[in-house]
């Protein structure tokens, strides 16, 4: 084990639980990410990843699921509104998304609806 990696096991190891969960997910998450296939005809920008947001689609390498997207839309927030809440997506995010909402209907539903009733 090298010097820089023996330090992050001991700085993590030292750090309260709630640091720890956070550090163990975020390492999943990058593990699983680098698993990831795109999913066809959405320029590589929506992808699924199991055990990330339950496998649902979603925008790049983010947690933002696409039927969370279309959620907001359908209430009435609009693009420029995403884009400042989400300030890591950009417009071509949101142009697969909505593409992939137009491809994906039933799926979308399913999920909004799942949501809903949760």
């Amino acid at each position: 084990m090298s010097t820089l990696t023996q330090r992050i096991v001991s700085e993590i190891e030292s750090s309260p639980e709630p640091v720890q969960a956070e550090v163990l997910d975020f390492v999943l998450f990058v593990k699983a990410r680098a698993c990831t296939a795109p999913i066809p005809g959405s320029s590589g920008r929506i992808q699924r990843t199991p055990g990330i947001c339950g496998g649902e689609a979603c925008v790049g390498m983010t947690r933002i699921a696409v039927w969370m997207l279309e959620e907001a839309r359908r209430s009435g927030v609009g693009d420029l509104d995403l884009l400042k809440d989400y300030p890591g997506l950009s417009v071509f995010d949101l142009e697969a998304a909505w593409k992939y909402v137009e491809t994906h209907r039933d799926e979308i539903e399913q999920a909004i609806r799942l949501n809903q009733e949760a």
